[in-house]
């Protein structure tokens, strides 16, 4: 019964972000029936092209059709590059964008959670010092801060890596060249990340080590990394979980960014290519696909809740 509620939300939320969507396209100035035909069509063929994009009847009528047609992945074809599906250029740009954001959260949480298991362990040590003075300076620094620096420095005075990303290959073809080109865009998305899941994870392992089953545990002659892995890292994750789930929202916004920086023909240069060209049918297919990535990874973040703490399942039953 949880499990319902809780899909029924996340459909709830579907509808809403799609149907506002949906309203802003609309009041959003131009006309994509005259700019799929040309400046100098003539009416009759502005007219013939709205009928034929499904564009003349009445909003609350376009969006049930879009819907009905979403839900089996027909998102119209694109408005600008006649002949191309929404989903067919959304399927060339996705992957892209995916591997951005995974090799972004898998950099982060490789660095923020030793480091925050080391910070925990000697509060207040050089470490400890180090690691949060670092993370006060890159939260200091935007996301698209950190890329033009570290283009320059990685890129364009050690040549270690490519500052334009526009040939990738696909990880099939050569992974290894995939990664190396992968590799600068992914960790200066990451960076920011890293300050944030340090400092929240470092505060709650700290709480945790403080709590009188660790200190029986330790009496008990338990090894220090024993008790950290067994007894504090999994009691202490419910806020990292969290701000993992919640960052999605933030790490799409932030791969973006990154995708205009670095020149990747990705979901963000895909939008904004979009919306410059007035493609409407493209940028309400490139919502509805962030949106049910979105409350899909919510719908596991709950799940993972009452896996990391019993008492969450046992509430909630």
């Amino acid at each position: 019964m949880l499990i319902l509620r809780r899909v029924a939300r996340l459909v709830f939320v579907f509808f809403i972000v799609t149907f506002v969507t949906f309203v802003l396209l609309d009041l959003t100035p131009g006309d994509p029936a005259q700019r799929a035909v040309g400046l100098n069509a003539t009416p009759e063929a502005i007219e013939a092209a709205r009928v034929e994009l499904g564009l003349d009847g009445s909003l609350l009528e376009r969006y049930a059709t879009w819907l009905g047609n979403a839900v089996r992945f027909d998102f119209g074809e694109s408005i600008v590059l006649r002949g191309f599906s929404s989903w067919d250029l959304i399927r060339e740009s996705l992957p892209k964008t995916l591997e951005l954001m995974v090799l972004a959260e898998l950099i982060a949480i490789a660095i923020a959670v030793p480091l925050a298991i080391a910070s925990a362990r000697r509060p207040g040590g050089w470490v400890d010092n180090l690691a949060s003075s670092s993370a006060f300076g890159l939260l200091a620094l935007p996301s698209f801060v950190l890329g033009i620096y570290m283009s320059f420095v990685f890129g364009v005075k050690l040549g270690w890596f490519p500052t334009i990303v526009d040939n990738l290959p696909g990880l099939n073809d050569d992974p290894l060249e995939n990664l190396r080109q992968m590799l600068l865009p992914s960790l200066t998305l990451a960076l920011n990340l890293v300050a944030v899941y340090l400092r929240l994870l470092r505060s709650d392992l700290i709480e945790t080590l403080q709590e009188d089953y660790v200190m029986l545990a330790q009496a008990r002659g338990l090894s220090e990394r024993r008790i950290m892995w067994r007894h504090v890292l999994r009691p202490s994750s419910l806020n990292f979980t969290t701000a993992v789930g919640l960052n999605v929202a933030g790490l799409v916004g932030g791969a973006f960014i990154i995708e205009v920086l670095f020149a990747i023909n990705g979901m963000g240069n895909l939008v904004i290519r979009s919306v410059l060209s007035e493609d409407f049918n493209v940028v309400a297919a490139v919502v509805a696909i962030l949106t049910i990535a979105y409350v899909s990874l919510n719908f596991i973040v709950d799940l993972l809740y009452a896996w990391l703490d019993p008492r969450i399942r046992r509430g909630a039953g």
